[in-house]
């Protein structure tokens, strides 16, 4: 990773939204005719309200965002994955390097699931050369290559064509933590600010699961790169 402005990564995350989904195609039942607990928002929807890319947006923000000492994407077993949420809408993080993660969290009732599983983003520094800040430039960098292999199992049901699930994000800001993942100062960044960003990826939203035990797994290849994560979800009761 270029750490000077390349913000590319390869990443699997869980963000967690309430409200109403439009609903995409999904496996529905397991062996057995035992009916699958999961759906999948298409991605020419507006879940909750929002694009994919709109969704994505926020949680580069999100993830980009958290110090470092306490940064999801780093996060080793899950005991992060309540860092930075607030309201409706919660973000949870695979990582950022090739390799194996198991976490388990605690979700609240009611929720949504959002996770890209592969995605990149490119952002400009507001001491970049003029010609290097433009939206076209931004754009121009922000390159996602599809994984040569991917699947993704909820509750042991295979997610059909994952790949349909790609977006491109509209252009936000980024405001990096004195304690940032990348380590960088205000002179390599002036005020840590970085403006126009630009994502794209291979995202789900995920209608909220029921109440109970889950767990969502992925595993992925790309030049370069792999990754396998395993989240054991424990859904809690709705608060009435």
């Amino acid at each position: 990773m270029n750490t000077k402005r390349n913000l590319q990564t390869a990443i699997v995350v869980i963000a967690v939204v309430c409200g109403i989904i439009l609903l995409g195609t999904v496996p529905t039942t397991l062996a057995g005719g035992k009916k699958a607990g999961f759906k999948i928002a298409s991605i020419n929807s507006h879940p909750y309200g929002k694009t994919y890319g709109e969704w994505a947006a926020e949680w580069q923000q999100w993830s980009l965002g958290a110090p470092a000492s306490v940064n999801p994407v780093m996060d080793p077993d899950g005991s992060l994955c309540m860092v930075g949420e607030r309201g409706d809408v919660w973000f949870l993080a695979g990582h950022y390097w090739s390799g194996t993660v198991k976490r388990t969290c605690k979700v609240p009732g009611g929720t949504a699931l959002f996770f890209p599983l592969l995605n990149g983003g490119f952002c400009a520094f507001l001491n970049d050369p003029a010609d290097q800040r433009t939206k076209e430039y931004i754009r121009e960098h922000t390159v996602c290559t599809a994984p040569t292999t991917v699947v993704v199992k909820i509750d042991g049901v295979a997610v059909k064509n994952p790949l349909q699930y790609y977006e491109e994000s509209p252009f936000f800001e980024v405001q990096l933590p004195v304690d940032n993942i990348f380590g960088l100062t205000p002179a390599d960044a002036t005020d840590l600010f970085l403006s126009p960003c630009a994502d794209c990826g291979y995202y789900l939203f995920l209608e909220p699961l029921p109440e109970g035990e889950h767990t969502i797994y992925w595993n992925l290849t790309s030049p370069g790169y792999t990754q396998e994560a395993t989240y054991h979800l424990t859904v809690r009761p709705t608060l009435k």
